[in-house]
């Protein structure tokens, strides 16, 4: 017969296994440190009023004790980005295109926090197929986002208007676009894109300043 199991070691054995919990909570003041610490446009003085105030119940959802589930999407995305080397403006997409709701469908077929086409995300890496579609998985579709970033960033010069409107419109119709540098022949939607993210961080709500030492 096995002897008992020493008491102490048990104690110790315990311990260590990590207690079944929720995750722990994302505070704001970490993410909005984050957040503003990459961003490619930090000043605020030329943020359209209009989309401020469209978008004004962002701050709201964040400082919200029930949004707790926002908050670890948004600081996951920011972390994402910014290992990727792309500015915390990206991290704005999934306000604009789904209200950060990893299930969110359009009429038109977009699926998900990034609201990616079934063709976007094949493209990227996404499995989209009958029983299986990755799109609803809020982590592996922010990393085909990400790469899709990626790729953008490179090809419109690392500059993050451009990227996002090619985001908005496809790279096509971005390319012909930034070959004659005008912004004419693309849609209002597609050309207001970057003011709705620019006016959307200057909403993130600022990281407390660090005390001073006296």
């Amino acid at each position: 017969m096995m002897a008992a199991f020493p008491r102490a070691c048990l104690v110790l054995l315990l311990a260590a296994i990590p207690a079944a919990s929720r995750p722990a909570p994302v505070t704001l003041d970490a993410i909005s440190a984050n957040f503003w610490n990459n961003l490619a446009d930090p000043a605020c003085g030329k943020a359209p009023p209009r989309w401020r105030v469209h978008y004004g119940d962002v701050p709201r959802r964040l400082r919200n004790p029930r949004e707790q589930q926002l908050r670890l999407h948004f600081a996951e995305v920011i972390a994402a980005l910014h290992a990727a080397g792309l500015p915390s403006e990206f991290a704005l997409i999934p306000f604009v295109e789904s209200r950060y709701r990893p299930d969110a469908r359009s009429p038109g077929g977009q699926v998900g926090l990034w609201q990616f086409t079934a063709a976007t995300a094949r493209r990227n890496g996404l499995s989209v197929r009958s029983g299986r579609d990755e799109r609803l998985d809020a982590t592996a579709s922010t990393r085909a986002a990400v790469r899709y970033l990626q790729q953008l960033h490179r090809m419109f010069g690392n500059d993050w208007r451009w990227t996002a409107m090619a985001y908005n419109a496809g790279d096509g119709a971005a390319r012909a676009a930034w070959r004659k540098r005008s912004t004419a022949k693309l849609s209002p939607i597609t050309r207001h894109y970057p003011d709705k993210l620019h006016a959307l961080a200057c909403l993130i709500p600022r990281p407390d300043p660090k005390p001073t030492s006296g």
